[in-house]
Order: structure tokens, then sequence, then C-alpha cells
């Protein structure tokens, strides 16, 4: 393999992390976690500022565990306790006298979080005042990218922050489908060896049993009218019943797809149910999921990582398309026609934040991407008008650029309509 190849395989392997609970809720534990390390003296006040994305999709998730729910909870357990070495597994092994003392800490006061204004990419400033320093940790653009970790004296003599260039490697490295192709066709199967320890982690999840959600009454209503349970039926439930188990709060762990559970639970459970399906050998079902991986990476290198829009539906829906394609054995052009399918009928999807609609809208994204993609084995005529263009680069440019200047205005009308019901309740 060459070293292009190799890079993106590491690209790849980076953002494909073991996760417990939200991310959004993890990732501010794990910069409070971050921070404290190096705070000194009795802890005065944790401040967080957070992009408008985190904000609404971390206000009520749940946190596994325990029953509480919420990025204020999130950031006094990681307060409280603070493995670093877990990474997105923050929260998890606490124990009730942890509980307890995050309880303390917001019943005194001493969490507050807000809005960063006019910020369009993930971001999470956490300053420790403590008796003796400032510390403040900044998280940028990935759940786990920590940019900056500073401590001062006191609060006015923390520097201005300068918001760095962005680095995205894809896009500087001016890398798509043929080269991602290129790396899931020569890997040796053993280097996607995360690949199958992750579809065993998210196969747990559509597995697991506790409660009737959404795939369950689906299903019960499929038989009472006698439709049968196809192959997209059955691969939306797979990914339904995942995705309600988490947003309820269980606690096992997931592997994330581009650094997202619901991404990699849609991803690793799409490719399993279709590759399954069809009878694919396992070896190309990891290579599908790597493939919808990498695809999933490009789009966000586009649109990022957080929007005012459902991540599912689009960088899910695109990358589980492409994955699909490759389990029917199509090439590269029919891969581009199924994602223009897809982008020309689920763009635009508005993510109201963590909430259990997540798992419709991952069903919703799931079926379509294996019908966008059974669809363009078949049929070649796309028409081109609106924001379509001959090439995917300058497509997804076209949808990031209707994205990017409305992201925080919709994001922080959805936090007004949610926080506004809240009060009134």
């Amino acid at each position: 393999m060459d070293k292009k190849c190799q890079t993106i395989l590491e690209e790849l392997k980076s953002k494909s992390i073991i996760s417990i609970g939200g991310t959004e809720a993890v990732s501010v534990a794990y910069a409070v976690a971050y921070a404290r390390k190096r705070a000194v003296g009795a802890l005065k006040q944790i401040r967080i500022t957070v992009d408008s994305s985190i904000f609404k999709n971390g206000l009520n998730v749940s946190i596994p565990g325990c029953g509480e729910r919420g990025l204020d909870f999130a950031a006094a357990l990681g307060y409280v306790y603070g493995d670093l070495d877990k990474k997105l597994m923050l929260l998890s092994d606490y124990g009730p006298e942890d509980v307890l003392e995050a309880k303390k800490l917001l019943a005194h006061g001493k969490v507050s979080i807000r809005i960063k204004d006019d910020c369009d990419k993930l971001y999470i400033e956490t300053i420790l005042e403590n008796e003796k320093n400032v510390v403040r940790v900044l998280v940028l653009d990935h759940h786990l990218n920590v940019i900056s970790d500073e401590v001062a004296d006191c609060m006015e003599k923390l520097t201005e922050y300068k918001k760095p260039p962005v680095l995205d490697f894809i896009k500087n490295e001016n890398l798509g489908l043929e080269d991602f192709l290129e790396v899931v066709d020569t890997v040796d199967i053993e280097e996607l060896s995360f690949i199958r320890d992750g579809l065993k982690y998210n196969l747990a999840f559509a597995e697991y049993e506790d409660e009737e959600g959404m795939a369950d009454s689906f299903l019960r209503a499929m038989d009472r009218y006698g439709l049968p349970e196809d192959i997209i039926t059955y691969t939306q439930n797979l990914c339904v019943r995942a995705c309600e188990a988490r947003i309820r709060g269980v606690s096992l762990p997931v592997m994330t797809a581009a650094g997202s559970a619901n991404y990699g639970l849609a991803i690793y459970l799409a490719g399993y149910g279709v590759g399954s399906k069809l009878g694919v050998r396992e070896d190309k079902i990891l290579r599908a999921i790597a493939l919808s991986n990498l695809m999933s990476l490009c789009v966000n290198s586009y649109v990022g990582s957080t929007s005012s829009v459902c991540d599912c539906g689009l960088a899910v829906g695109v990358g589980t398309a492409v994955g699909c394609v490759y389990l029917l054995d199509g090439e590269c052009p029919t891969m581009v026609r199924a994602v223009k399918n897809m982008m020309g009928s689920v763009t635009g999807i508005i993510c109201e934040g963590s909430r259990m609609s997540c798992a419709w809208k991952v069903g919703l994204s799931v079926s379509w991407a294996i019908k966008s993609a059974l669809l363009a084995m078949e049929y070649e005529e796309i028409e081109e008008d609106g924001f379509w263009a001959d090439n995917l680069d300058r497509l997804l440019e076209n949808i990031a650029q209707i994205y990017r200047p409305l992201s925080h205005t919709i994001n922080q009308r959805i936090v007004d309509i949610i926080t506004g019901r809240e009060k009134e309740s």
C-alpha cells in the first residue's frame, strides 16, 4: 500500500473510536477532565461555551448508567470522574459517589453553559476557575481534538482567542471517491480488524432488548397488514433499534464513524444488513463499511461535523449509498449516481437535537440510501439542475454553500423553541 493510501487508512482509524453515551456530552466531559489535570486549588466555577449544535444535541442527552441528562451534568461528572485514557468512554465505570458529587456541583451553581455566537464548526471552550489558577481548554472541529491548553493566574490574563486555520486532510489533499476505493480494494483485510470489532459492538446494540420501541411497533404493523420484511426494512429496523437503545442511555460501547455514535450504528449496521441479506462474504462487508466511513468523512469535510441539518440524512446517507453499491458489485460511476440520488432526496432534513426522532431519521436515511443504490444500478439519467454539479466535489461545495450561512441561525431558533418550552413547563 502506498503512502497516500496508508495515510487515508490512518485517518479512518483515528475517527473510529469506541464510545459510551452521546458524543456531545462525552466530549464536554472530556474537555472538563482535560482542564482539571492542570487546575490548582478548590474549584470556583466551570464555564463552558459550545457551538449551537453541541448545545442542541446535548441539551437533554441521557448520561449512561445514572438516569441523568444534559451537558451540565456531563461537565460536572467529567470534573468529578475524568479518566482521559478512556477517551469517548469517559462516562463509564463511575460510581454512585461520583454521581452525588456531580449533583452537588450543580446544586451549588458551579457549572454554567452558554452558546458561542456565529460559530458553524464544532466548538467547546472549557474554563475552570480555581482558587489558585484558571485553566482554559479548546476543542475544535472534532470531539476529542484539543488544540489549546492554557493556564493563567486569573480570567483577565487569558489570551484572546484566535481561531486557527482549518486543516482538513481530505480537502487539503484533494481526496475523493476514487482514492477511497483504491484503499478499500487493496488494504489487507487484517488492517480492517477494527471494523470487524466495531461491527460486533454495534450489532449488540441492535440485539439489545429492554423495552419495545419504534422498530418493534413498525414490524408489528407490517405483520398485521401482511407486509413482508424485505432487505430494506430489515436493515432499516436494525439501525432504528440500535439508535433507540443508545438514545435511551443503554450503557454499551459503540464504534463510532467520523467520531459520531449514530454515524457508527447506521453505517456499520447498514453494511451488515445489506451484505448479510445478499449473502456477501465477510471481508467484502468490512470493506464496504470502511468505504461508507470514508465517504461520510468526505461529506463532513465540506459541511462540518456538526450542522443544523441531520448529519445522518446527509453524510451517513451518502456513505451508506456508496457502500451499498459496492456490495452490489457496482463501480465508481454508479456510486456517483447513488450519491446524487441521495442528495437529491434527503438534503435539508433539519436536526432538532438528540432525541428519539433521531432513530427514525436514521431509518429513513438508511432505507433511502439502499433505494438510491438500487436505482443507480439500473437508471443512468440524472437531471443536472438546482444545486446539481457534474462532479461530487462541486456538488458537495454547493451543498456547503447552502448550509454554512444558515446553520447557526436555524440551530439558534431550534434552541429557542426547546428552551422556551422547558421554561413554560
